[in-house]
């Protein structure tokens, strides 16, 4: 098996794939000889160019994650430009509006919305793409969670929460979907480098980087290898399992 062959034939739908992360999924998994579906509320069109420039195939899809219908719509159409579904990437994530607040200030309506994108929206992906995966007996689920839930983090307590249930839920599906051969598994990031986190304190970056036994940023093209490897036949045999991807900060 060559490297263009890890995902060749196969169907991967990214979301949040318009930027940073994603994006760097999207691509990846394009380089791999997938069929990338790059899926975001925001237009796409740097994605798809770089999906394509590696040789790829892309349907942009405008979702809004936290809307059922949009979500069942973002499958649907999927499988009428490629036929089938075999990989879901759950990168989209509420966190560019979040700001350091002590917990007592939190607004409940940002709760409310955070909750809706980065757990319910987790929930909804899954349940449109299943059908699919268990007619083909076979897919992978990505789900994108984050160090804060394993080490926790002041000043972030709605964030990390959904960060924490995106875990829990993560093994709740690996059970549920293991008997139809579906794979369900969840990266927990650093603190990563993008459009959407360059804004943070300053000191608040520092602390993550100083914890780091790789004592440098992390960049999006650092999650992309271990995404690569739970969407494909190497993972075959894992399920339900949280791999950290953060320099060293936490180590098990």
């Amino acid at each position: 098996m060559s490297v263009r062959d890890l995902l060749a034939g196969r169907t991967v739908i990214v979301t949040g794939a318009a930027t940073g992360i994603g994006q760097a999924f999207a691509v990846g998994a394009a380089a791999q000889g997938a069929h990338v579906v790059v899926a975001d509320m925001n237009p796409a069109d740097e994605t798809v160019a770089a999906v394509e420039a590696v040789g790829g195939q892309a349907l942009a899809v405008r979702v809004d994650v936290a809307d059922d219908a949009s979500v069942r719509a973002m499958a649907a159409a999927a499988l009428q430009r490629f036929g089938r579904i075999d990989g879901l990437v759950n990168n989209a994530a509420y966190f560019r509006e979040v700001r350091l607040t002590p917990f007592e200030e939190l607004d409940p309506g940002q709760w409310d919305r955070i909750f809706a994108v980065n757990v319910k929206g987790v929930w909804q992906c899954c349940k449109a793409v299943m059908p699919a995966m268990r007619e083909q007996k076979n897919g992978a689920i990505v789900n994108i969670a984050s160090v804060v839930a394993v080490a926790g983090q002041p000043g972030y307590l709605h964030y990390v929460a959904t960060k924490g249930a995106v875990l829990s839920m993560t093994k709740g599906l690996a059970k549920e979907c293991g008997p139809h051969n579906v794979r369900v598994n969840v990266i927990a990031p650093g603190f990563v480098i993008t459009d959407a986190t360059r804004n943070r304190p300053v000191e608040w970056q520092q602390s993550f980087l100083k914890a780091r036994a790789i004592s440098r940023e992390q960049r999006p093209d650092d999650l992309v290898g271990t995404a690569l490897y739970l969407l494909s036949d190497l993972a075959a045999f894992v399920s339900g399992q949280t791999l950290v991807v953060d320099g060293g900060h936490i180590m098990y």
